[in-house]
């Protein structure tokens, strides 16, 4: 295994297995090394895969003795950063604008734009100065890590801010004393644009950070994984070590499923080694058990093996579907190997679902297919249903609906070839919806301030910080303001009947955006309230009318989010125990939210006819019958079942067929 430098960062597609493998890293660091384990995932698996509780604050991990293990709480990174600089900052603010300290209170207790992950981050990098030789970082899914770290220049792009607001009081402090000296607050705007510099270098820097990215050997997870380390590499952040988890080893005695499987996987790697044949390759195999615990994860480490080109596989012959053993009503029957077979009528499954809804959502831990599920069951749902329309969308922001589909999609609804002509689909441009908005609010502040009479000093300072309190918005304004376009949708097309079914982002950032909308509406009354002391200076117009609608459809978007008889969720999980528990997380996270979830998909069950297949399928048996378990009498809930495939189901054709092998099982 390659060896660690003092800050490694383990990111990937979610489901891959990240947190195993970097947990896997870390305890094999700290054979020699204090080493500190960090997940910045706002739905950590951490704990389940270590098996001891990890919290807030580094703890010690039992068995390993200079392991220490975290979960990084961003906001709580964010306001210990933020206690002893308020007064500073709240400071600028006031000498650079008409704000007044009420204003100035309000704007900084919102979440700075994604400045509270990055303030995380360098939180990981201060303490790994002071206290650790070793700092394993195991990172939120592809999307997520991506906008981490790429944006360091956040934290310039604040100091830009804070330097605008400033600039008046150095002009008018030189204009009386004919000479200005820096204070405190100029020291403050050099230190923040300073370790948004250090940052960045920090992890361009190969000697300091190795940067592993963990995929599965499949062309969907190969292929995301070609997009991020291209994107990376566009910021200048180098991926040098690739880990190519789950890869299926020779059976212990003839089997399909396995044979199948081992094509389909060396088919799939080999133009990816061939495109970056600079990248260290490492494969894991798929093991017997899911690893949890420290013994476990000292195996996964011993596992690891470098990557070898093997000799050419022809492909698939044929679609291989998995086995299962039989689970109905709760309870794992004794039939192995019995084969998954086309429902009688697979359509009522869906209709139960949309029945009394408008908007579908389907989420969960990443990797566990969501997207391949949503586009399956929308080409369903347009099927039986051909006088509805039917809007397939996807708010991840490591969008993978067109890999599914086998087709190109962009920010505009499109037909499909081959599918139902009443179904659309549309990947939301989360950042061409956010410049939109911000094109909009930035000429509604200069109308706003047309009034004023040119060249007043303090005037040209207002109009400044109001044009940069876009900036101050709290992180995900860009997808809710997308999303905003689906509560428009719905509310323009309530006489139509048109269903839309939303391929969401992984749990974490699935969860965040879910709340975004409450925050954005503080915000917006927070910028409101401020205009309302301007209004007699420059009067409201159209600025004031872009907030207040703004507004509204925030609000509309939270309305239906919690109304159960126009928004569903529907979680789709695997039958393991991690997908399991995080899928229970969520559940009671969309429950305190009170977002209705009316069902769950338990997606890839089955594999072939050897004993270690065999052993695979009565794990997954135990799973769901915990599901089953979980779900009894708590509410009219419907867990369906999904075959696993190989090669996984992949554009209209396969993925319609494929859906018709879905069952209920409860």
């Amino acid at each position: 295994m390659f060896r660690l430098p003092s800050f490694a960062l383990v990111g990937g597609k979610g489901g891959v297995g990240k947190t195993t493998c970097a947990a896997a890293f870390a305890i094999e660091a700290a054979r020699t090394n204090r080493t500190l384990l960090v997940s910045t995932d706002p739905a950590s698996s951490l704990g389940d895969v270590l098996g001891v509780r990890v919290a807030s604050v580094p703890r010690a991990v039992a068995g390993v003795p200079r392991l220490r293990a975290v979960d990084l709480d961003a906001t709580r990174a964010f306001d210990r950063w933020l206690a002893p600089r308020r007064d500073l900052l709240s400071a600028i603010a006031l000498r650079g604008t008409y704000l007044d300290e009420e204003d100035i209170g309000r704007l900084l207790k919102l979440s700075l734009p994604g400045i509270d992950e990055v303030i995380g981050l360098l939180e990981i990098a201060r303490v790994a100065a002071n206290s650790y030789d070793v700092v394993v970082v195991d990172s939120a899914p592809t999307g997520h890590t991506l906008r981490l770290l790429s944006t360091p220049v956040l934290l310039e792009r604040v100091a830009e801010l804070l330097d605008t607001l400033q600039a008046h009081h150095r002009m008018v402090v030189s204009a009386l004393r004919g000479r200005y000296a820096a204070d405190a607050a100029d020291a403050l705007i050099a230190e923040i644009e300073g370790e948004g510099r250090s940052l960045a270098a920090r992890l361009r820097d190969e000697a300091l950070t190795r940067i592993t990215w963990v995929t599965l050997p499949e062309p969907m997870a190969l292929e995301e994984t070609s997009d991020a380390m291209s994107a990376l590499a566009r910021v200048g952040i180098t991926v040098r070590s690739l880990l190519v988890n789950r890869a299926t080893p020779a059976p212990p005695k003839p089997c399909e499923w396995c044979d199948a499987r081992r094509r389909f996987e060396s088919r799939a790697i080999r133009p990816i080694a061939s495109r970056f044949s600079d990248v260290e390759i490492v494969t894991l195999p798929q093991l017997d058990a899911e690893p949890r615990g420290v013994r476990a994860l000292r195996s996964v480490a011993r596992s690891m093996r470098r990557w070898s080109r093997p000799v050419s596989l022809p492909p698939v012959a044929r679609r291989v579907r998995g086995q299962r053993r039989s689970v109905r009503s709760g309870t794992p029957g004794s039939d192995p190997g019995r084969s998954f077979t086309q429902a009688s009528d697979p359509g009522r499954w869906f209709t139960d679902f949309a029945e009394n809804s408008r908007w579908i959502l389907f989420g969960g831990k990443g990797g566990v297919g969501k997207s391949t599920c949503a586009a399956a069951f929308a080409l369903q749902l347009a099927s039986r249903h051909p006088n509805r329309r039917i809007l397939l969308l996807s708010s991840d922001p490591a969008h993978s609906l067109g890999d599914v589909l086998a087709a190109r999609i962009g920010d505009r609804a499109v037909g499909i070839h081959g599918a139902p002509g009443n179904l659309r689909v549309r990947e939301i441009d989360a950042a061409a919806s956010l410049a939109r908005f911000r094109t909009r609010y930035l000429d509604s502040v200069d109308k706003a301030f047309e009034n004023i009479a040119r060249g007043a000093v303090q005037v040209g300072a207002d109009r400044a910080a109001f044009r940069k309190l876009i900036d101050l918005a709290p992180p995900g304004i860009d997808e809710v303001i997308a999303i905003g376009d689906v509560a428009d949708t719905l509310a323009d097309s309530a006489r139509s009947g048109e269903i839309i079914v939303s391929d969401t982002a992984p749990t974490g950032h699935a969860l965040r955006l879910l709340e975004t909308p409450a925050l954005l509406r503080e915000w917006t009354q927070a910028l409101m309230a401020i205009l309302l002391k301007y209004h007699e200076i420059i009067g409201a117009g159209t600025l004031a009318e872009l907030l207040v609608q703004f507004s509204k459809r925030l609000r509309r978007v939270e309305a239906i989010l919690r109304d159960g008889s126009q928004a569903q969720f529907v979680i789709v999980t695997r039958a393991a125990a991690l997908p399991r528990a995080e899928s229970i997380r969520l559940q009671q996270a969309l429950d305190r939210l009170g977002i209705a979830v009316t069902g769950s998909i338990v997606n890839a069950v089955g594999a072939g006819t050897c004993a270690r297949c065999e052993t695979i399928e009565r794990a997954e048996a135990r799973e769901i019958t915990l599901l089953l378990t979980r779900a009894r009498g708590k509410r009219p809930y419907t867990i369906i079942e999904a075959p696993a495939e190989v090669p996984p189901p992949h554009g209209v054709e396969s993925l319609a067929r494929w859906a018709s092998f879905w069952r209920r099982i409860n």
